[in-house]
């Protein structure tokens, strides 16, 4: 799947965070197995630099 920028539209590449796993969890939540997702895949736009990071298990923030 291809992701243009929601900036600049340029094509974005998918990328890979060099601390991983990050994860990621509900505000008031507490951290553990049940309530945290890893932040899997990550795209990068070549020309302005954003950064879009997605949960893996975004069903989890519902």
């Amino acid at each position: 799947m291809k992701k243009s920028c929601p900036k600049c539209h340029t094509v974005m590449a998918k990328a890979h965070l060099d601390s991983q796993p990050i994860r990621v969890y509900k505000k008031g939540e507490k951290p553990n197995a049940g309530t945290m997702s890893d932040i899997n895949p990550c795209y990068v736009c070549p020309n302005c630099g954003l950064i879009e990071l997605y949960a893996e298990e975004p069903e989890k923030f519902k």
